[in-house]
């Protein structure tokens, strides 16, 4: 209404020819849009009113006039309809903004529960696995506490048995039979729990051997053919003739047949117990599988879901009928598991039920197997590694895995042995157990570094209680638990080999060693790395680099003092050294850098142009080894 006040007042102001209704236009479009329809139409209507008296006070109304007025009623009403849109669908717009931001609201809120719900429940899933990892190091370790009483109690009653036999005591054999057959049982049960604890905590190994699968088959049935008899039951072979040969580990194999048959045998009376053994050759390798089917009470899909569940049987009336742990097929299983393949299982209640075990033909190698092989012309002296172990096996994994890195390997049974190898050896490492007798690997580290000849062999501790803490404190570089992580062994392994060809780059910035290796590598050079002058001497000392790429700013040793160790080191004062510094180097550090073969600036120098040169550097000292024999690259 002021607008409309505000406008007629202006349009006293106006020439005379100027329309009456023409200054209402703006204010028509303003009303509509802030109010919506109704100010539009009452500004339209106040509007048209007072143009038309406009009209008549400056003259008659003539058609010419009305017709004006009638277009100005038209356009305006179209106007506020537009405007009137126009509006609502703003204000559509903003409650749908409004909504979608509350919705998102509720979206980050809920993200961030699921977010710490995740975080809880992966918290909890760790330490769950942390502690069932516990459980099973703690049975792997107790193996021997438990099953020494055991044999002990097996042994004591078969001498008691003889001697009541030969006293004519025969009152007493039967209750010493019983005490024998109770022990047994119990090692048996002891056993397959401590074998599924070695399958979890990863210290169960397999030994593959060849064997006539036909031959392993008939002498399995044999040896529980009376066990399947007892309840009236019939043992049918069905073995096919191109089943052939394996390479595998026969007694889990055997375990896991014997744990189908007794099983089978324990669930069916008056029915037949069929072992079938077949060969497959398909697109995934060469199998092999045996299926132990019976005609005995079969279980339902519910009983099946929790067949191989540890220390559960198909249900309580089942444990009631017919005994047993709940432990023979989940161990059955985790053997399969371990030998490369698993156990299926198909039952109809009150039919029978049919198992069937797949495996390889070949075991899966363990980890030493894995690691690839190399030419025997890499191996040199100065890449003799030492095994102190007093496990015989332990031994030989380690040897063969050593072998397959191309390092030459003695080993010693004991700590007096292995003292006295690397007095005389000189190896470039030694790999030392913890728990052996007379002399244990603590005392065997402590003797190595008390003394000068031995001082300054690498050790590393492999070990069940492989203490990372203790071993650092008494001298061992690493600490590897057993059982070893192959993987990492290598890792550890790679920096005492002899380091032919090697760039070390000695860099406190982290990204600058990244660009540095990335530049280096993709020209054919083999990189290392170092953040301090310190780590670069330790690096040094396990094998001389070809070429060192030197920072000169750096904490804990910088790149001057760096330079003087270096040189001091017995077969490095010729190793090339190229300073790559983003300091200024004064006249002063010139001459203390004398040693240096070059010095390049930071920014000044492409990292292409540092591979180049690096490169003609060692062509040149190439060039000088070829013809001073004096000049072959030394070994610590």
């Amino acid at each position: 209404m002021l607008l409309v006040t505000f406008m007629t007042f202006v349009r006293f102001l106006a020439p005379a020819y100027i329309a009456p209704f023409l200054l209402y236009i703006p204010v028509l479009l303003a009303g509509s849009l802030a109010f919506g329809r109704g100010a539009g139409t009452l500004v339209l209507t106040l509007s048209t009113l007072i143009a038309t008296w406009f009209y008549t006070r400056d003259g008659s109304l003539d058609g010419v006039d009305v017709s004006l007025l009638c277009q100005y009623v038209l356009i305006g009403a179209v106007m506020i309809w537009i405007c009137d849109s126009l509006r609502r669908s703003v204000v559509q717009n903003e409650a749908t903004l409004e909504r979608l931001d509350g919705a998102n609201r509720t979206l980050v809120s809920n993200q961030s529960e699921l977010t710490a719900a995740n975080a809880r429940a992966e918290s909890a899933k760790e330490a769950a696995e942390e502690h069932s990892r516990a459980k099973s190091r703690f049975l792997a370790n107790m193996s021997h506490e438990l099953r020494t009483p055991l044999s002990a109690v097996i042994g004591y009653s078969e001498m008691l048995e003889e001697e009541a036999e030969e006293l004519g005591q025969d009152s007493l054999l039967k209750d010493l039979g019983k005490i024998k057959s109770n022990a047994q049982h119990l090692l048996g049960l002891i056993n397959d729990v401590l074998d599924l604890s070695k399958v979890e905590a990863e210290k169960m190994e397999l030994y593959p051997e060849d064997i006539d699968v036909a031959a392993f088959v008939t002498d399995a049935a044999g040896t529980v053919e009376a066990l399947v008899a007892k309840k009236g039951n019939v043992l049918v072979l069905d073995v096919a003739d191109d089943v052939g040969r394996a390479r595998t580990d026969a007694t889990k194999l055997r375990q896991c047949v014997f744990n189908l048959l007794s099983n089978a045998a324990k669930f069916t009376e008056g029915g037949t117990i069929t072992l079938t053994a077949a060969r497959e050759v398909n697109l995934t390798g060469d199998w092999l599988r045996f299926t132990v089917q019976d005609t005995g009470i079969g279980m339902s899909p519910e009983q099946v879901g929790r067949l191989f569940e540890r220390f559960t049987q198909a249900d309580e009336s089942t444990t009631r009928n017919y005994g047993g742990t709940g432990l023979g097929l989940a161990l059955s299983r985790a053997f399969a598991q371990l030998l490369g393949g698993d156990i299926t299982v198909d039952s109809v209640e009150g039919k029978g039920t049919s198992f069937t075990l797949r495996i390889p033909a070949a075991a899966p190698e363990q980890a030493i197997e894995a690691a690839p092989a190399a030419p025997e012309n890499q191996m040199t002296v100065g890449d003799l590694v030492l095994v102190i172990d007093d496990e015989a096996n332990q031994r030989e994994l380690m040897t063969r895995f050593l072998e397959r890195q191309c390092f030459a390997v003695r080993t010693a049974g004991d700590g007096r042995t292995g003292l006295d190898l690397a007095k005389s050896l000189k190896p470039r490492a030694i790999l030392l157990d913890v728990m052996m007798p007379e002399m244990d690997g603590w005392s065997v580290l402590a003797a190595l570094k008390a003394d000068p000849e031995t001082a300054g062999i690498p050790v590393v501790m492999v070990s069940f209680v492989a203490d990372a803490a203790l071993s650092a404190s008494l001298g061992a570089i690493e600490a590897v638990p057993k059982p070893v992580d192959w993987a990492r062994l290598r890792t550890i392994l790679d920096q005492f080999r002899a380091a032919d060809g090697d760039v070390l780059v000695v860099d406190d910035d982290a990204d600058m060693r990244h660009r540095l290796r990335t530049v280096l590598e993709r020209n054919g050079w083999t990189v290392r790395e170092a953040g301090n002058g310190c780590e670069a001497l330790d690096q040094v000392r396990h094998g001389v680099p070809r070429l060192v790429l030197l920072d000169l700013t750096m904490p804990v040793m910088d790149g001057f003092s760096f330079l003087d160790r270096l040189r001091d080191l017995p077969g490095c004062t010729e190793v090339p050294v190229v300073v790559l510094s983003a300091r200024d180097v004064t006249a002063a550090e010139r001459d203390r850098l004398s040693e240096a073969d070059q010095v390049l600036r930071k920014g000044d120098t492409s990292l292409q142009d540092i591979a180049t040169e690096l490169r003609k550097i060692d062509n040149r000292q190439t060039d000088a080894v070829e013809q001073d024999a004096a000049g072959a690259p030394c070994r610590i």
